[in-house]
C-alpha cells in the first residue's frame, strides 16, 4: 500500500502518535517500524519541562487518563537524536509546543533547518498544561499558527482538541498557514486525576465529530482517538482522512501497528 500525506509518501496509513513512544530511542532499540508509515515523537518544547506531579496516569473503563504536562528535556536534547531519526526507514514529523509566541517562533526556526524531518505537528491542544492551552479561543489559534509559519516553511499540521464548535478553530489555523490537522488530542476527563482520556471509549465521539468535519470541509486530516483494531482504522479511513494515528494501544501491544497493517492488507 502507498499513501500520500500532503506530498509525503507513506508506506502505511498508520502513524505513531506523539506521546506513547517518547522520543523513540528506547522503543526503536527493541521494536521495529513494521506497519508504521510515520513516527511523531513526544512533543518537544524550547526549554525543559518537569511536567505535572504524580499521579499522572490512571486506568479507567475503556481507556487511560493522563496528566503528563508535556514533560520533556527540551529541544536541544531532542536534537541529539538526529542519528536515530535518520536511521529510521519511515519519515519523522516533529511535534512542538510553546508557552509564548516567541518560543513558537524559535522552535519553527530550529525545525526549518532540519532536513531529516518531514514536517511539524504544532500541538495546540494539550489539556494538562496550566496557562498554555492555545486552543481556548480562535485568536490564540490563529496567532500561534501564524507565528510558527513565519519561521517554518514546510509541511505544518496543527493538533486540536475535540470541540463541538471546531469549525472556527480550523478556519483560524488555516488562515494562519496550517496545511493539515491532527484531530483530535485527548478528551478532558476526571477519574481520581484531571487529565486527558484516551483509548477506545473516545472513538465514537471522535467519529461523530470527524464525520461532520469531513462532510463540510476539504482538509487533510490525520485522525487520532481510540484506535485499537483494524476495524477502527477502517472506520476513520472511510471518513476520508489521510492517515490514522495510534497511541494508547502501544501500551497494550508494542507491535500493534504491524498487526493492524497486516490485517489491512
Amino acid at each position: 500500500m502507498s499513501w500520500n500525506l500532503c506530498g509525503i509518501e507513506l508506506g502505511s496509513p498508520l502513524v505513531a502518535a506523539s506521546g506513547p513512544l517518547g522520543w523513540g530511542k528506547e522503543f526503536f532499540e527493541i521494536f521495529s517500524t513494521d506497519g508504521l508509515g510515520l513516527f511523531i515523537p513526544k512533543t518537544v518544547t524550547l526549554k525543559p519541562k518537569v511536567g505535572n506531579p504524580p499521579p499522572r496516569i490512571v486506568e479507567t473503563t475503556g481507556g487511560l487518563i493522563n496528566s503528563i504536562g508535556l514533560e520533556n528535556d527540551g529541544v536541544y536534547e531532542w536534537l541529539k537524536l538526529e542519528d536515530l531519526y535518520r536511521s529510521l526507514d519511515i519519515p519523522v514529523m516533529a511535534s512542538i509546543a510553546g508557552g509564548s509566541l516567541e518560543e513558537l517562533s524559535t522552535l519553527g526556526e530550529i525545525m526549518e533547518k532540519l532536513d531529516y524531518i518531514a514536517g511539524v505537528e504544532l500541538n495546540l491542544s494539550c489539556p494538562n498544561v496550566e496557562g498554555e492551552n492555545w486552543s481556548n479561543n480562535t485568536t490564540s489559534v490563529l496567532e500561534a499558527t501564524r507565528e510558527v509559519r513565519k519561521t517554518y516553511s514546510r509541511l505544518l499540521f496543527v493538533k486540536l482538541p475535540p470541540k463541538d464548535n471546531i469549525f472556527p478553530y480550523i478556519e483560524a489555523s488555516r488562515s494562519g498557514g496550517a496545511d493539515g490537522f491532527t484531530l483530535f488530542n485527548t478528551l478532558p476527563a476526571c477519574d481520581r486525576i484531571k487529565g486527558g482520556l484516551s483509548g477506545p471509549a473516545i472513538k465514537p465521539v471522535y467519529i461523530r465529530l470527524l464525520k461532520e468535519i469531513m462532510e463540510e470541509i476539504d482538509i487533510p486530516v490525520m485522525a487520532s482517538g481510540g484506535v485499537m483494531t483494524e476495524k477502527d482504522v477502517r472506520d476513520y479511513l472511510y471518513l476520508g482522512v489521510k492517515a490514522v494515528q495510534i497511541g494508547t494501544a502501544f501500551f497494550k501491544d508494542p507491535d500493534i501497528a504491524k498487526r493492524i497493517y497486516q490485517e489491512l492488507q
